[in-house]
């Protein structure tokens, strides 16, 4: 491949994730189960210039290993990087591997799950989109939500609505509670979102938490 067409290939795979990411995840989307958008934070993100996205090529026989240390890679990356907004909520790297074939992108899920302690002790989300991604919606099992044109992790800070994906074990919650837990007072849990409220009582409660 020349140089060209390796600038073109790029630009081909930039704008295919702009347009998943303006059309898709910055959307509604009717089967969410919640008002707004799919990801509330990437267009937030995205104006303030606090997104960064990121390509990188796997080769035609990519292994466990490698998916495993571009993730790992990308987390320290995450925290040279000199974002250029200043609200470290909305800094999100999106690291894209264009070069990833379709029967491979069970690699991707599974380097998410081994890596997910690694970022979330360091407060951080990832998370895996690709064609075949069957992760659901945390307020609709029936909608697999992570659907992407194009393999995709994202990484991002720990948000209050993510208890749906880290009461599942007890040092994922306690994470999550070291940041949030202020924010369940009893007002709050009387009045905020219901359903955020009782995963996170549900969650105190199964690792022996007072409330």
């Amino acid at each position: 491949m020349s140089s060209r067409d390796s600038a073109a290939s790029i630009d081909e795979t930039l704008t295919v994730v702009d347009s998943w990411l303006d059309d898709y995840i910055s959307a509604r989307h009717p089967d969410i189960g919640r008002i707004g958008p799919i990801c509330p934070f990437t267009a937030p993100s995205r104006k303030n210039r606090t997104m960064e996205i990121r390509i990188r090529y796997v080769g035609h026989s990519p292994t466990p290993e490698l998916i495993e240390e571009i993730a790992r890679s990308s987390l320290r990356e995450y925290g040279l990087i000199s974002w250029q907004g200043r609200n470290p909520m909305l800094r999100a790297l999106v690291v894209v591997m264009p070069d990833l074939h379709s029967e491979d992108t069970k690699l991707l899920d599974e380097a998410q799950e081994q890596v997910k302690d690694e970022f979330v002790a360091q407060g951080l989300m990832v998370g895996q989109f690709h064609e075949n991604c069957q992760v659901p919606a945390a307020r609709n099992p029936d909608f697999e939500v992570s659907r992407a044109p194009v393999p995709v992790l994202a990484i991002r800070a720990i948000a209050l609505h993510d208890i749906f994906f880290l009461q599942e074990h007890r040092h994922w919650f306690e994470k999550y509670r070291e940041k949030f837990g202020k924010y369940y007072t009893p007002e709050s849990m009387e009045n905020d979102d219901r359903v955020r409220v009782e995963e996170y009582v549900q969650a105190a409660r199964k690792y022996g938490y007072e409330l």
